[in-house]
């Protein structure tokens, strides 16, 4: 499987025009490469460590349609590349066809996919549509991050390259729909004996298979 690289976004935090009081990562402007490293991309930067960045989350991965999916369910409504807080993106490949524990190679570049996006409230202000963070979690259109497992440059253009597919039945949208949308008892026991996904959801799902409660997202969410 190859996908070309379509285009490349980093930034620096910065407070949204129309919500000054919200300092945040999520805009990110084009550029033609980025410089990765382990544990960040040169020039890029995230607001919330808590809930952002880290070493299993330095790139993240956003397909090209799911912006003319928003454009038409909120008619014609702008929705810019770059304006998700992605990093990398492509067109023909979804969260329906990665899987937890990819093996990429970009260039030089290998990258191991670790988990999918969860989106917040901040998608909501971004775009100042109540409930869009929401539907962007319950129809899988989150994106998913990757960690650096050999650093270089990336470059506008290059293939990524599927090397290698050890969890071929964890697929991110399977991730999302079990955890954060459906109850799954078997994809929800993957995700928490998987040794690549993050605790934050290994943990989660742990947790909802023990007691059938699913994790309240609505602060998250914004609700």
């Amino acid at each position: 499987m190859k996908y070309k690289v379509l285009s490349l976004h980093r930034g620096q935090p910065n407070f949204l025009n129309h919500r000054p009081e919200i300092f945040t990562g999520i805009n990110k402007a084009e550029v033609d490469l980025l410089t990765v490293f382990f544990d960040r991309i040169e020039g890029d930067g995230v607001a919330n460590r808590i809930h952002h960045g880290g070493s299993k989350r330095v790139i993240h991965h956003f397909p090209r349609e799911h912006y003319e999916f928003f454009r038409e369910t909120y008619n014609g409504k702008e929705f810019s590349e770059g304006s998700m807080g992605e990093n990398l993106s492509t067109r023909g490949v979804g969260e329906s066809d990665v899987c937890i524990g990819d093996i990429y190679e970009i260039g030089k570049v290998r990258l191991a996919l670790t988990e999918p996006r969860k989106p917040c409230a901040t998608i909501d202000h971004q775009f100042g549509v109540k409930g869009l963070a929401r539907l962007t979690q319950e129809k899988s259109k989150t994106g998913w991050f990757y960690k650096v497992l050999r650093e270089g440059l990336i470059r506008r253009g290059q293939k990524l390259i599927l090397l290698e597919r050890p969890f071929p039945q964890l697929t991110v949208e399977s991730c999302i729909q079990a955890l954060l949308v459906t109850f799954d008892k078997n994809i929800l026991g993957l995700i928490s004996s998987n040794p690549v996904i993050s605790e934050s959801w290994r943990r989660p799902a742990q947790d909802y298979l023990i007691t059938g409660i699913r994790p309240d997202d609505r602060k998250r969410l914004g609700d």
